[in-house]
């Protein structure tokens, strides 16, 4: 039996080690096909000390259930005899976050009262979505279940900015992750049950699993753009008998594939179309449409594959783009006045939120180093803005539209920061422009996203954010690991089931942590 993994993201590499673990299939039987250069997928690493380093941000929970199953028997890079989720919560332990200041406003005055600024009314109404069965949600937007000054509380800013949602997202998902996070909501401001890597997520996950795949023959064919996928011919089946892939320098391949192989298809990616900048230069956009390439194939008349439309296109950018930038420096001014300002030690702060800023910018100074060869005496922070189409205060252009220096110089004006451009001097800002990263919080309707194993399927699995699991919240490397764990389980019948997902909603101790908060304060 060989396995086919399409997608060399955290899922595809998640696939490969279950696999490995759980179904017992050889390394060397198989084959990852990624059609970018570098493995990893949303968990990128990019530039250096020299040029800035761009990365991702990211926030993680304590019930990612499968992952850390997952990555409990994968050894970290420091110490072998330690696993990354060992590494991971021994971290979070000895550095948890205590974010004194979430949010300001214009003033630079801290935002925070009782209950998050929720009235009895919010309340009920947060309690109302969550009790609401999802078949009455379908294709609804959040913004249909509460008022207008909902959106404006100190709790939505918080929740909107952590988690990524906009009013007129999925109802859905705001459902699900409503159920899953109920547990957070007494620490939305302090971020002291939010969780981190102890530094960026390419070299705390990727690298381990690579280096743990990589000696037990698992095969990485980057540069490979799988194109598409041939069927037997069969009524009331669907199995896999070839897929054909282009690689870097144009030549094509076709791949034979068994009945009794298996094909792991990773349906698309939150990082599609990503383009970088410079200090000088907004990031060019890109439209390639490589990464839902495939899934547009295989759904074309085929409704059991679900509508890629419902998350990639042109139409899709304004309510899921990203704007992130990611600033290397070499003074410590700019992390000495946001010490200052925040009251938070660097790298224990979470957020902080510039509430009136036209973007909605926030920012997060990381536990140093953040690059594990970053030069001493070279410092990481990061941010990102929820609203980069709108004009900015000081740079009146949307955000995508944005150099890096201009990013820089509208994040300085908004902090008022004394000694700006030693600041500017001393840093390098790179715009990265995600354009589809928050398109998961869409508005949606069921069959949008295909289930694991489609109908019919035999020897096809579908991964990632894209497709269908009850209950669990998209925009998680967990989701990525759970999907792949439940299509190897139901394809192969081997190894155990994926672990249940946790539901805030049933928990008696979180429970009476959100009653404390929303009725006692």
């Amino acid at each position: 039996m060989k396995a086919h993994i399409v997608g060399g993201g955290f899922g595809g590499l998640a696939a490969a080690a279950l696999l490995i673990r759980n179904a017992g299939v050889p390394g060397h039987d198989i084959t990852i096909y990624e059609a970018d250069e570098q493995l990893g997928g949303g968990f990128f690493l990019d530039g250096g000390p020299q040029s800035g380093y761009n990365l991702p941000g990211s926030v993680f929970d304590k019930e990612f259930r499968c992952a850390f199953d997952l990555l409990a028997t994968i050894p970290s890079a420091a110490d072998p005899n330690v696993s990354v989720k060992d590494q991971f919560f021994t971290f979070n332990n000895e550095h948890p976050f205590d974010d004194r200041t979430h949010i300001i406003d214009r003033d630079l005055h801290v935002v925070h009262g009782p209950r998050f600024g929720l009235s009895l009314c919010d309340s009920l109404a947060l309690a109302r979505v969550s009790v609401t069965p999802e078949a009455m949600l379908d294709g609804r937007r959040i913004e249909e279940f509460f008022s207008p000054r909902f959106f404006l509380t100190e709790f939505w800013l918080l929740w909107s900015t952590i988690m990524g949602s906009l009013p007129q997202h999925s109802a859905i998902e705001f459902r699900r992750y409503v159920n899953r996070f109920i547990y957070l909501f007494p620490d939305l401001s302090t971020m002291a049950r939010v969780l981190r890597t102890p530094f960026n997520q390419h070299e705390a996950f990727i690298n381990p699993l690579v280096a743990w795949l990589s000696p037990r023959g698992v095969n990485f064919l980057t540069g490979a753009f799988v194109q598409d996928i041939g069927f037997e011919p069969s009524l009331g089946r669907m199995t896999v008998n070839r897929f054909d892939y282009q690689l870097r320098d144009g030549a094509t391949s076709s791949v034979a594939v068994a009945p009794e192989d298996v094909v792991l298809v990773t349906t698309g990616s939150q990082a599609a179309d990503r383009s970088a900048g410079s200090m000088t230069e907004a990031p060019k956009p890109l439209d390639t449409g490589r990464s839902w390439a495939l899934w547009k194939r295989l759904a074309q008349g085929r409704k059991e594959f679900g509508n890629p439309d419902a998350f990639f296109g042109a139409p899709r950018i304004a309510e899921s783009r990203w704007v992130t930038f990611t600033v290397t420096t070499t003074s410590t001014e700019f992390i000495d006045q946001m010490t200052k300002l925040t009251g938070s030690e660097p790298g224990s702060g979470g957020l902080l939120t510039l509430k009136d800023s036209g973007w909605v910018l926030s920012l997060s100074i990381f536990h140093q180093p953040e690059v594990l060869d970053q030069p001493k005496g070279a410092f990481v922070w990061w941010g990102y803005g929820l609203y980069p189409e709108r004009p900015g205060n000081y740079v009146t252009k949307r955000m995508d539209q944005c150099t890096g220096a201009e990013i820089l110089r509208e994040v300085l004006g908004h902090l008022r920061f004394e000694k700006k451009e030693t600041i500017m001097e001393s840093s390098i800002c790179i715009p990265c422009n995600l354009p589809y990263v928050n398109n998961i919080w869409l508005a949606r309707r069921r069959g949008d996203r295909p289930p694991v194993v489609p109908e019919g399927a035999t020897n096809l699995g579908l991964i990632g954010q894209y497709v269908e699991v009850e209950r669990d919240i998209a925009f998680t490397f967990e989701y990525s690991t759970r999907t792949a764990w439940e299509a190897i389980y139901r394809l192969l019948k081997r190894g155990p089931a994926p672990p249940p997902v946790y539901q805030g909603q049933f928990d008696p101790n979180a429970l009476l942590a959100v009653l404390k908060v929303f009725v006692s304060q």
